[in-house]
């Protein structure tokens, strides 16, 4: 699957997230969260993951695809709150209906960059503006170590599957 992936003419991973994210860490001693989850803990680790896997795929000599990391904003979804108080929740939704993008506009830049995907290996674009990519977010000692240990993780509940590519050597990417 992953050598198709790669074979194909412009192979590209768009992620919908919060692209660099400067709040919250990756607490590495703890992954899943295990001790002391909260949901805008976990939201806030999940985007800095995303950030570090972004980077540590576009660093990756092993694959052609570039990385785009992507955040449309406040948009008009469904679900997604089910963890937050039920005021909060009311809140948003309400907030949601008159200041939210639709779902329409908010995925434009996403086809768009299916169709013609950046140039750079590794692009980070948050409510249509470039992200700083030397901000620690970023950081390719810190992606590294969350690929091996994501890498670890999936090894331990999965077993080896060709889609993981091999770990990157230290001091490469």
């Amino acid at each position: 699957m992953r050598a198709a992936f790669d074979a194909a003419p412009a192979p590209v991973v768009v992620n919908v997230a919060g692209a660099g994210l400067t709040a919250g860490s990756v607490r590495f001693d703890d992954l899943n969260l295990e001790r002391g989850y909260g949901p805008i803990r976990a939201q806030l680790q999940a985007g800095r993951a995303n950030d570090l896997l972004g980077r540590s795929m576009a660093d990756d000599p092993s694959s052609r695809a570039h990385q785009l990391l992507y955040h449309p904003g406040f948009t008009r979804t469904e679900g997604g709150l089910a963890a937050l108080p039920r005021p909060v929740r009311a809140g948003i939704a309400a907030l949601g209906r008159v200041a939210a993008r639709p779902v329409e506009k908010a995925v434009a830049p996403v086809v768009a960059a299916v169709d013609q995907p950046p140039a750079r290996r590794l692009t980070a674009v948050d409510r249509g503006r470039p992200v700083d990519l030397s901000l620690p977010t970023f950081d390719p000692v810190s992606a590294r170590r969350l690929a091996a240990a994501t890498r670890d993780l999936v090894l331990a509940h999965y077993g080896p599957t060709p889609l993981l590519p091999e770990p990157l050597a230290p001091g490469s990417g």
